[in-house]
């Protein structure tokens, strides 16, 4: 049951119940306030999937199926950084630090077929030369790090397993699937979240080398006997899990230098099945992965402020929330209309909002700003870039 943004539109809804419980909050709550959200772009933007504030007060985002990565500067002036040049690829996962400016062209995502899937992770340099560090999608296809896992249900026997419809994967180990979806550039290389691999990789810029750093935990969801009869699962079914592929959405370095990752459940991101999504933090070095918080509506945007407070956009909540340092709970924290991707520059948290359209509605996305309380101006966060 794959399921990356790519193919968002046409998601298998499985009505099953039972998410993972929120873990306990373990530090005293701070309550930042948000200001009123101001535009930093017009409102015609093409599934502006990702945001990374740039130099000085430039912005940079993507519009994904458009295949452009775009940038604003200081004025609101709006420039086009880098257009696809290969029909249907899509652009996105744009980052910036160290005068670099790092993001993924993307073609076949969801397909499952390598012929015709590529990663590649490129990078503008200072003077404006763009290169290609590694194509992901071959390293997909050559080690398939998730190939081990078993996906759908684990201890269902043989009778059961054959009256599972033929619609929901019953039990399946990882495919060869690649969806660059998020960038971290850092000095040890390039940390990218793989939604089709369901994995974290690094990309070392010097070697080209691709290296999987972690498989993310599948999101298990318990069949209850009402969501077995709404969906026309088997009564064999009731009381057994199913494991769905984790898609991990975004990953930034924390202040305490772990990864933190956003993952969909690998069923359909709609919140037909509840908030499931969830924040986890990895060991860059051993690969060894924590839950954070949990409970999340569809998380596809992360980013941290300079005193270590993680923002989320959860696209389908229709809400940026927080997670303040030391806690494992998520809490709203600004109301906006299908954000997808946050980035903070100081006191100021930039988001993309209206990222998906609607049916037969013109592209509404648009890059919006609000001031974060508490913060200090011009601090440079966890993991950011100083002008």
């Amino acid at each position: 049951m794959r399921r990356t943004l790519i193919s968002l539109c046409t998601a298998l809804t499985l009505a099953l119940t039972g998410a993972v419980a929120a873990g306990p909050a373990q530090a005293a709550a701070r309550a930042p306030s948000p200001g009123t959200p101001t535009p930093v772009t017009a409102a015609n933007l093409v599934t502006p999937l990702s945001v990374a504030a740039g130099r000085g007060s430039s912005v940079l985002f993507t519009q994904n199926f458009a295949g452009l990565l775009d940038r604003t500067d200081a004025n609101g002036n709006v420039s086009t950084v880098y257009r696809t040049s290969t029909p249907g690829a899509e652009v996105g996962a744009v980052s910036y630090r160290y005068g670099v400016t790092v993001f993924a062209e993307n073609t076949g995502a969801g397909s499952e077929n390598p012929a015709i899937t590529t990663g590649l992770i490129k990078a503008i340099l200072p003077g404006g030369r763009v290169v290609t560090l590694a194509d992901v999608a071959t390293h997909e296809e050559q080690t398939n790090p998730d190939g081990n896992v078993r996906y759908g249900f684990r201890d269902l026997p043989a009778s059961c397993l054959a009256q599972v419809p033929a619609e929901v994967p019953a039990s399946y180990t990882g495919h060869v699937d690649s969806h660059a979806y998020a960038t971290e550039p850092t000095l040890n290389g390039v940390y990218v979240a793989d939604a089709g691999g369901n994995d974290i990789v690094v990309v070392n810029p010097w070697t080209h080398s691709v290296r999987t750093v972690a498989v993310l935990p599948p999101s298990v969801t318990h069949v209850t006997a009402q969501a077995a009869q709404a969906t026309g699962l088997p009564a064999c079914t009731v009381g057994h899990d199913y494991y769905f592929e984790p898609v991990p959405t975004d990953v930034r370095k924390g202040w305490d230098g772990w990864l933190y990752v956003s993952t969909l459940p690998g069923g359909p991101e709609d919140p037909s099945l509840g908030a499931r999504g969830a924040v986890y933090r990895v060991n860059p070095r051993t690969g060894a992965t924590q839950l954070v918080a949990s409970g999340l509506a569809s998380p596809t945007g992360l980013a941290f402020s300079p005193r270590g407070d993680l923002y989320v956009a959860e696209l389908f909540g229709n809400r940026v929330s927080v997670i303040t340092r030391g806690s494992h709970t998520a809490r709203p924290f600004l109301s906006v209309p299908l954000p997808a991707d946050v980035s903070v520059k100081g006191c100021t948290l930039y988001v993309t909002t209206n990222a998906l359209p609607g049916d037969n509605t013109p592209p509404a996305g648009q890059v919006v700003k609000v001031t974060l309380a508490g913060e200090r101006r011009g601090a440079v966060g966890p993991n950011q870039d100083a002008d």
